[in-house]
């Protein structure tokens, strides 16, 4: 049989592969995070882009149940068919759970807005996870303010030429943040838009 190896020689090898073994695992590792960390910081992905659409039902819903269901009857009927098939069943879903909208707002700004929140850092999701929360609240208090005015101005022709130009401000200001989220860009919506970046840079 051949000699074997001292114990002292086997030991010494032994410590040296694992001890670089474990160096080359925390090389890899440091390496993969700051790839990830730049990554995420510079470019937006097709999960940005997918995640950055779907908060705005939130105000979508909220604009069709203030505005939408009373001047869409007045609508054409090729136009309004398609609403009934496609929109409808979602806003009367969102309509007979009112307490539906409280649930998801809290949801985002929990996952998104806080300052301590558990989500990874997504800066474009969160901006659009802010703009879509800020028209939320925007078309809420429209919608309000119209349905505090009395029934015989919302039923006049100047109620309800208000009531459609409120319509396609929030259709026009989502659907313009949604195909900026499908292009990868930030919305730039005057104000509103604004308002968002202010907020995210006084929680960085």
């Amino acid at each position: 049989m051949p000699n074997r190896l001292p114990l002292w020689i086997i030991l010494i090898i032994s410590t040296t592969l694992v001890a670089t073994a474990i160096k080359l695992i925390h090389k890899i590792y440091l390496y993969t995070v700051s790839s990830i960390k730049t990554y995420n910081k510079k470019n937006i992905t097709i999960i940005d882009r997918f995640g950055s659409i779907l908060p705005y039902w939130l105000p979508l819903l909220e604009g069709l149940q203030n505005f939408g269901q009373q001047i869409l009857p007045d609508y054409p009927f090729s136009l309004m068919n398609i609403y009934k098939k496609t929109l409808m069943p979602l806003v009367i879903f969102y309509v007979t759970h009112p307490a539906l909208a409280f649930i998801i707002f809290f949801v985002l700004y929990y996952l998104f807005v806080r300052t301590k929140s558990p989500m990874p850092d997504r800066p474009f999701i969160r901006f659009n996870v802010l703009q879509s929360i800020l028209l939320f609240l925007i078309n809420s208090l429209l919608g309000a303010t119209f349905r505090a005015l009395p029934i015989e101005f919302r039923m006049s022709l100047y109620g309800l030429m208000l009531c459609n130009t409120l319509f396609w401000f929030v259709l026009l200001t989502i659907t313009y943040s949604i195909v900026k989220s499908i292009e990868g860009k930030y919305a730039r919506i005057p104000v509103i838009s604004q308002a968002v970046r202010i907020q995210i840079n006084n929680h960085t």
